[in-house]
């Protein structure tokens, strides 16, 4: 149970931290000196389903995955790319500027609306400062949080007598997320209760705006150009489909029915997937008797409210950490399937995945207050664990589940303890305590007598997995019939891990009264701890990667890797400080980087300092050097653990954590991506928002705000 002292901090915390708001991202003209430049910078929204909205800051589409709105069909992995883009022209007299901005397989037809692009503002959710020959425009949009839906505000001002109007072509997709048609499915338009009614075989979206629908002969986009998606080894292009227009009234009209008045013309778009939502929007507007504006205002203002409690629902004071926090709730998502909750592993590629959400498990729950959906992620997981295995992958928009993972159900035993620690007694649900336990201890069981992929239990206590070509722990890359990273037999985090599961079972029997069953696990933990502190030690202290079954550690063994440093940070640990520190400064010595931990030492000779390239390429590098964020959470957090002096290293690791701020601002605004090149980490790599990169670096943050204000961990 959680306990007074908790709460004390919880409140100390929030009286500091009153006034406080999320990180705001100016980029202005130097950001987007050329259309390349303009991509280097997106921005990601989602909805809570694993849906999303994400586009670079000139609002081009820079990869495949790039979509106005990305609904999710079914929560959270049958993703449909529904609105691709809108086209923007302004007209001004008789002159008419493009205000978008797209690459093209022929770089000749680029839309570089980015000229006249003046600013670009993210504090959650963006907007756009547009000026062409005085006349300027405003663009505003938000996601609908637990709903398909999109929502879409221009508004032009010119100055007296100055006749200026907008077009905007929005460009449809209707397919699913990872698809690339070279022809359509033809969607079908038809009016319904005063808004556009679009649909296919499988998928429907309706259109309410206060722009006038002009319907047009189908045009088919084939040849837009990703830029992005060429150093992640994707085919670099896609298109989508244009079927109408909208325009607004002209400036020079004064008709406040027609929304003109005094030179500004407002324009709304309104997107949404389900008609009953769709209406009540529409009795919003008439409860108020005002324009699609009000509807936009509410929901725009609703989505900031959303994202601000969460902020303050998470009790952290720095601003950096308050946008972690806000980021690491952005993973969250329903899963319909359970009727429950998940974590989506990264944006744009990933869905739910076992190892990575009992990862970001903390940092997306717990840290920011969120048990409910703690508990639900917890039932999900429990209902698909097969022989002691939990899921591994969710494929996305299918209905299998893969299994191949060591680790994901030894972090889900470790989960489930951290949420019984918080968890109050009024939240308490005896029931499903109980049903936890029995699977954690199922878990142990067939993890000992051995299960699926030669998981099993050697006879020194220590956990082995791995076979041909089954790779089984984080380090899991595969191409073909090459290994990359093999780590087959005794990984050091899944033994690690092991021990923390065993004596958290033990535990959680013993509080159950099932003290003959906790003294045999007792029994099993020291065995554990004796193996493993006499094999995977090395002269000097730190830690054997993996050992073989049955053998001597080998030069697979002797390899430096950020693997070492999740046995400083579980629970329940083997290591003792002086060992601890041995490993702490190999790590900070061989692997520390400001955004994360070297997947590889850079002394290694097979270290690779640049991921980029083929496909083969990429492989070969993604864990032999590639920078990895989310262990610089347990690099930090184990700093703190096993310091002499706490507090003053607190303070230290909290001025450390604060160059986030510049990756905050770089890649994808305000998350963490996924990987950075070994040499020089200067650019973000893979998926540009990962949910175990912002978790485990807010989970850093608490365990330093606390320790400044306490000394030490709570």
């Amino acid at each position: 149970m959680i306990n007074n002292l908790w709460y004390t901090f919880v409140e100390v915390i929030r009286e500091n931290k009153k006034g406080c708001k999320i990180m705001d991202f100016y980029l202005g003209r130097s950001d987007w000196k050329t259309l390349q430049r303009g991509e280097e910078h997106s921005f990601l929204l989602v909805n809570g389903l694993g849906g999303y909205c994400s586009q670079t800051v000139i609002g081009s589409n820079a990869r495949h995955d790039h979509n106005l709105l990305t609904a999710a069909l079914v929560a959270p992995t049958k993703r449909f790319a529904m609105v691709r883009r809108i086209e923007e022209i302004l007209h001004v007299g008789s002159n008419a500027y493009r205000l978008d901005s797209q690459a093209y397989v022929t770089s000749s037809d680029d839309a570089a609306g980015f000229r006249f692009l003046d600013s670009f503002f993210y504090d959650g959710l963006p907007s756009w400062k547009y000026m062409a020959e005085g006349v300027r425009v405003t663009k505003r949009l938000t996601l609908v949080y637990g709903t398909n839906s999109l929502a879409i505000q221009y508004q032009l001002h010119a100055d007296e007598g100055v006749d200026a109007w907008l077009e905007v072509i929005p460009v449809y997709g209707f397919h699913s997320k990872n698809d690339r048609p070279l022809t359509y499915e033809p969607i079908s338009c038809r009016k319904k209760e005063d808004r556009l009614f679009m649909s296919t075989k499988e998928a429907s979206l309706y259109l309410d705006t206060d722009g006038d629908i002009e319907s047009m002969e189908e045009v088919q986009v084939q040849w837009y150009r990703f830029d992005q998606d060429g150093p992640d080894g994707r085919d670099g292009w896609g298109g989508g489909r244009k079927i109408h227009k909208i325009k607004t009234a002209h400036t020079t009209e004064e008709d406040i029915d027609k929304r003109v008045l005094n030179g500004s013309v407002m324009l709304n778009l309104i997107y949404g997937m389900d008609e009953n939502w769709m209406n009540t929007q529409c009795e919003r507007k008439e409860k108020t008797q005002k324009d699609l504006s009000a509807v936009f205002s509410h929901l725009w203002n609703q989505e900031h409210e959303r994202q601000k409690a969460v902020m303050e629902q998470s009790g952290r004071v720095s601003e950096t950490a308050r946008q972690l926090a806000v980021s690491a709730q952005a993973h969250l998502t329903r899963r319909d399937s359970t009727d429950g909750m998940s974590i989506m592993a990264g944006f744009p590629f990933f869905g739910d995945w076992g190892r990575d959400t009992m990862i970001a498990f903390y940092g997306c729950t717990l840290a920011i207050g969120q048990m409910e959906a703690a508990k639900s992620i917890l039932q999900t997981f429990m209902r698909y664990c097969r022989r002691g295995i939990m899921p591994n992958l969710f494929p996305e928009g299918k209905d299998e589940v893969m299994y191949n993972t060591v680790d994901a159900s030894l972090l889900f035993i470790n989960a489930l303890w951290e949420y019984l620690q918080h968890v109050t007694e009024k939240e308490c649900d005896p029931s499903f305590e109980t049903e936890a336990i029995k699977t954690a201890e199922s878990i142990i069981s067939w993890y000992e007598k051995g299960t699926d992929y030669n998981i099993h239990m050697e006879e020194d206590g220590l956990l082995a997995a791995g076979n041909g070509l089954w790779q089984l722990t984080w380090m899991d890359v595969r191409f073909g019939d090459i290994l990359p990273t093999p780590r087959h037999g005794k990984p050091v985090e899944i033994n690690a891990y092991w021990y923390n599961a065993v004596c958290i079972v033990r535990e959680l029997l013993k509080k159950q009264g099932e003290e003959e069953k906790a003294a045999r696990l007792d029994v099993l933990s020291e065995k554990i701890k004796k193996s493993f502190l006499k094999k995977f030690t090395k002269p000097d202290g730190t830690l054997y990667d993996v050992l073989p079954e049955n053998g001597e550690p080998d030069d697979a063994s002797k390899q430096v890797r950020c693997n070492e440093i999740f046995a400083l940070t579980m629970p329940f640990t083997m290591i003792e400080a002086k060992q601890a520190k041995a490993i702490l400064a190999q790590v900070r010595r061989e692997l520390y980087t400001p955004v994360g931990l070297r997947s590889l030492s850079l002394y290694d000779p097979q270290f690779h300092p640049h991921y980029g390239g083929t496909q083969f390429e990429r492989d070969m590098a993604y864990h032999q050097g590639t920078v990895w964020a989310y262990p610089l959470g347990a690099y930090y957090r184990a700093c703190i653990r096993f310091s002499d002096e706490p507090k003053q290293t607190a303070k230290e690791v909290l001025h450390q954590l604060d160059q986030l701020n510049a990756a905050l601002a770089e890649g994808c605004l305000g998350q963490i991506a996924e990987i950075y090149d070994g040499e020089c980490p200067a650019e973000s790599r893979g998926c540009f928002a990962q949910a175990w990169s912002v978790a485990e670096l807010l989970r850093a943050y608490e365990d330093a705000e606390t320790a400044v204000v306490f000394g030490r961990n709570i």
